[in-house]
């Protein structure tokens, strides 16, 4: 069966169509240079509007990868379940691939219809799908509230995909889209620091004296670590974009590292810049573990507390 990752993406979702795109060939290029330092065989492609992958790799090696990508909300793991759509067939390959057959429980199902409504809609193909795995398997009960697990499906005209777990990804923006922060890495705080920032949108430019160890370690998250951000001034010249913040160095040593030219009319100065300020230490170790093994471990803070 042919496997793929749904990618989800969410603050990209909020940004205008131009910034959208533009954003999206940032993860795109960051998420492409990322596999091959990692050997990992990795093709872009779409299942209507939604961007996928597919590899010839393991599942746990393209997982892990995805993990890494900045700006990826969640992956769902889909394959194709059936290469028809005809509700008894699919019905009996669903629960062909159901350990639990015969054991009592109950089930809701989603059905993302793509393409031309043809013989279903979402809500009625749902509603088919159920009918028939009911009937395949009286043990089933149907319960859209809170069942014991959801049958999601993806309907195209000639085949229908089913979608495995939702893993949570580190969200947040592809690094190189806000542009370049100086930092100088050299212990477990600059390096949190520092992928806060790059989980911002900001690419990290490590100054002399940063540890290298940790520096790999920011590179498995972004490519281009180190690589300044270049932009188009008026008259259509690429000059490099300078750095608007510092972390780890003050802000009279970050100057002293940038040569703005007599021409910069206008300029802006460097900020000092402290993610972690609020963090709770529980927080922080949970964050530590999550940039060293982002598939096992969230780093999603408490909410309800910074909410209240």
């Amino acid at each position: 069966m042919q496997q793929a990752w749904i990618l989800r993406y969410g603050e990209l979702g909020l940004k205008s169509k131009i910034v959208r795109r533009q954003f999206q060939r940032a993860l795109s290029n960051n998420m492409e240079n990322l596999a091959i330092n990692s050997r990992v065989s990795l093709t872009q492609g779409r299942i209507g509007s939604m961007e996928v992958v597919t590899s010839n790799s393991s599942s746990e090696d393209v997982e892990n990868l995805l993990c890494h990508v900045l700006g990826v909300v969640a992956i769902d793991s889909a394959k194709v379940i059936a290469n028809v759509i005809e509700p008894e067939k699919v019905a009996g390959a669903i629960l062909a691939n159901d350990e639990l057959r015969g054991q009592k429980r109950t089930f809701g199902v989603r059905t993302k219809r793509i393409g031309p409504k043809d013989l279903y809609r979402s809500q009625e193909y749902s509603g088919e799908i159920g009918r028939c795995m009911c009937e395949l398997d009286h043990s089933l009960s149907v319960d859209l509230t809170n069942p014991d697990f959801w049958v999601r499906l993806i309907l195209e005209p000639g085949k229908v995909w089913q979608l495995g777990d939702r893993i949570e990804a580190a969200g947040g923006l592809p690094p190189g889209v806000q542009g370049d922060v100086l930092c100088r890495v050299t212990d477990e705080e600059s390096l949190l620091s520092a992928f806060l920032i790059m989980r911002r949108g900001s690419r990290v430019i490590p100054v002399e004296g940063s540890d290298e160890e940790m520096l790999e370690i920011l590179r498995t998250w972004d490519p281009f670590i180190g690589r300044k951000t270049a932009i188009m001034d008026l008259h259509g010249k690429v000059k490099q974009r300078h750095p608007w913040g510092v972390v780890g160095i003050t802000v009279e040593e970050g100057e002293s590292l940038i040569q703005r030219p007599e021409s910069d009319v206008k300029t802006v100065p460097l900020s000092t810049l402290e993610p972690l300020c609020g963090w709770t230490e529980s927080e922080i170790q949970d964050l530590s573990k999550h940039i060293r093994g982002p598939s096992e471990n969230l780093c999603m803070p408490n909410l309800d507390a910074w909410v209240s």
